[in-house]
């Protein structure tokens, strides 16, 4: 061969030449197969076979992938190369949710920009108040559980939370579920769909289409509820974009352009239901999560805690405007001065992603890891492996808030771990909290928002006591923290801790 003759190139292998778990004949890994602790299982798989391996559920075989370039490969080659999983689209349209979540090539193209705009930074700088009430109606919940001694189920409080937040901005009502002390309906009736997602989309086979158990009329006894919640959402904003017409072309939240969009026929009514319906599910559970994963992470590590207190005192203390001795932070430029804060929810979405697995369908034959991927194949991209591979990051599996800091690579003469700005590339390319490719997450900077406000307001407040239950990974619809119960205590006052070695 001369040396200008082409180098051939190795033939591509099979699925089925894959190594993976054995299974057993007809079953396949069923015998060991949990929804609520699958992504440990499918972690674990991976650092016995490796970056990319299959195993069988039934006679369905899945491919895995953990290695980052080949998963950012699957992301970006959305809507025309890999859609969600086959079964999600037909289980959210027959819930009546099929919205941005679950849309699909032109369906998508169509819906993304109407939701993108309503969530970008512009927006939320303009929306900024609301989140800072609910911010203060967090804090004077949490002193009266300081008050009581008791453990606080951290998580519950979030997801009252986060639900104010998403009603208000996004529909422009106040539902205000952190004032109450029951249960909140819509919220119940949330985390029940909620569930009933996660359940109907890891079921093998659809049962309550044919016979519905108890839990599925449950399901679709809050499914019909959070419509009518929904309706009354529509009915209130409608009302007022005919008395305010210049709504119309100025929208003053996410549902008056929705219902312009609708005005305007570019969605359909079942499409502006969905959507509604959508926004009140990711606003709940992805971002209560992060938020509780971080504050169980800082519990565990009180010098991590101390310099992020001093963070959040000196950005409450630094705000202008008449806000002195504020408990929130009432200057939107204020966020955008939390480094350490930052890398602290960067940090726990690193270690504790809240969608750590995701699975598609191929639309067409591709390649991955150099393994044909036939059409229609299930291909499952695993988050977690890559965000904590010693090739990307130093000390992989070590809450170190700091990593993301500007000038920690330089400071330690490393390309790994450092800020947004300095991370290596290898880094960047591992770290994928909220997807990639054309559907990344459009609600990241909301949650990123939200979670920031919390933790600023929580440090500077509260002192954090770790629950002695230990606390579990949980897989549902997303990862959250099961058993996680906090103590809180008011915060002795504090000088500043410029001096920290974290700072």
């Amino acid at each position: 061969m001369s040396s200008t003759d082409p180098v051939p190139t190795p033939p591509l292998q099979e699925v089925r030449d894959l190594p993976g778990p054995r299974g057993l004949p007809g079953l396949g890994m069923l015998h060991r197969w949990r929804v609520s602790r699958a992504h440990l299982l499918l972690e674990d798989w991976a650092q016995t076979y490796g970056p990319i391996y299959r195993f069988k559920l039934g006679p369905q075989t899945v491919v895995v992938v953990s290695e980052a370039d080949a998963m950012m490969r699957v992301l970006r080659e959305r809507p025309q190369g890999f859609r969600r999983h086959f079964a999600i689209r037909p289980i959210f349209r027959e819930m009546g949710i099929d919205g941005l979540f679950s849309a699909e090539g032109d369906d998508w193209r169509r819906q993304r920009p109407l939701v993108m705009r309503a969530l970008d930074p512009a927006h939320l700088r303009r929306f900024f108040p609301v989140i800072a009430t609910a911010t203060e109606r967090l804090h004077a919940r949490w002193l009266s559980s300081a008050a009581t001694g008791m453990p606080v189920d951290v998580r519950a409080d979030l997801t009252r939370y986060t639900v104010d937040v998403t009603c208000s901005l996004a529909f422009g009502t106040d539902v205000a579920t952190l004032t109450r002390d029951d249960p909140d309906p819509l919220q119940r009736d949330l985390d029940r769909i909620f569930t009933g997602i996660a359940h109907r989309i890891n079921a093998l086979w659809p049962s309550w289409r044919w016979y519905r158990t108890r839990a599925d009329r449950e399901i679709e006894r809050a499914l019909r509820a959070a419509s009518r919640a929904v309706q009354g959402f529509i009915a209130h904003a409608r009302t007022e974009m005919a008395a305010q017409p210049q709504l119309r072309d100025e929208p003053a939240n996410l549902l008056h352009a929705l219902l312009a969009a609708n005005e305007a026929q570019r969605l359909s009514d079942e499409e502006l239901h969905g959507n509604v319906m959508t926004l009140l599910l990711a606003g709940e559970d992805t971002t209560s999560n992060t938020i509780a994963w971080a504050l169980h992470l800082l519990s565990q590590h009180p010098d991590v805690l101390g310099a992020a207190r001093a963070e959040a005192i000196d950005a409450l203390g630094a705000q202008a405007g008449g806000h002195a001795g504020a408990v929130v932070l009432h200057d939107f430029e204020s966020t955008r001065q939390l480094p350490l804060i930052e890398g602290i929810v960067l940090e726990a979405l690193r270690l504790k992603p809240v969608a750590p697995l995701n699975m598609f369908t191929a639309l067409r034959d591709t390649e991955l890891l150099g393994t044909h991927i036939p059409a229609r194949s299930l291909v499952c991209i695993l988050k977690r492996p890559p965000a904590t591979d010693p090739q990307a990051f130093g000390d992989p599996q070590t809450f170190r808030p700091q990593r993301w800091l500007a000038g920690e690579a330089a400071a330690s003469g490393s390309g790994s771990g450092a800020g947004p700005d300095s991370v290596g590339g290898g880094a960047r390319r591992a770290f994928m909290p909220f997807g990639g490719g054309p559907r990344f997450c459009p609600g990241r900077y909301l949650a990123i928002l939200e979670a920031k406000m919390v933790l600023t307001t929580t440090l500077a407040a509260f002192e954090l006591t770790p629950s002695p239950e230990p606390v579990q990974e949980l897989m549902g619809m997303t990862m959250q923290p099961d058993g996680l119960k906090l103590r809180l205590s008011v915060q002795r006052p504090m000088r500043t801790a410029q001096n920290s070695p974290l700072c």
